[in-house]
């Protein structure tokens, strides 16, 4: 059974950017080896759509500098990695000096940083996978009860 990737026009869609604007930011947070022979469409996962929707978010409504979230873009990537209990009230804290990512749900720190409210960039993220882009990977399956045909028993005549 196949399943359906997320590509580069979900990231647009979640994103609200276009694949010419995404170029730059994705060349440099998820950089890929060159490879060679045909060229292969980008496939994301989940992980990877979050990730990027996190970091638009910081260029596009913080005005953080593009060079500057691409640097952190692997500090990103691990601190956005899971499990962890699902929190809506969660926030990204980042640093400057030293450059750094942290994961807060509770009290922020005492330093200057910037804070960024992830709950609802989880919110875009989930509903857009929720809204079937994805094949859903672990629900509640819904059997109803059945009855089950009574096996019929052969007479062998011999």
């Amino acid at each position: 059974m196949l399943s359906r990737t997320l590509t580069i026009a979900d990231v647009c869609r979640v994103t609200g950017r276009n694949r010419y604007e995404l170029r730059g930011l994705l060349d440099g947070a998820l950089a890929e080896k060159p490879s060679k022979g045909a060229r292969v469409a980008r496939e994301f996962t989940p992980h990877e759509l979050l990730v990027i929707t996190t970091m638009t978010d910081l260029e596009n409504r913080l005005g953080i500098k593009r060079s500057y979230v691409v640097s952190l873009s692997k500090q990103f990537s691990q601190v956005l990695s899971g499990p962890r209990v699902v929190d809506r009230q969660a926030r990204l804290v980042i640093t400057f000096t030293p450059p750094s990512v942290s994961y807060v749900s509770s009290t922020l720190p005492a330093e200057d940083a910037v804070v960024l409210a992830l709950g609802p960039i989880f919110e875009r993220v989930d509903r857009y996978i929720a809204e079937g882009a994805l094949p859903a990977g672990q629900t509640q399956l819904r059997f109803d009860p059945v009855s089950v045909p009574r096996p019929r028993t052969r007479v062998r005549r011999g």
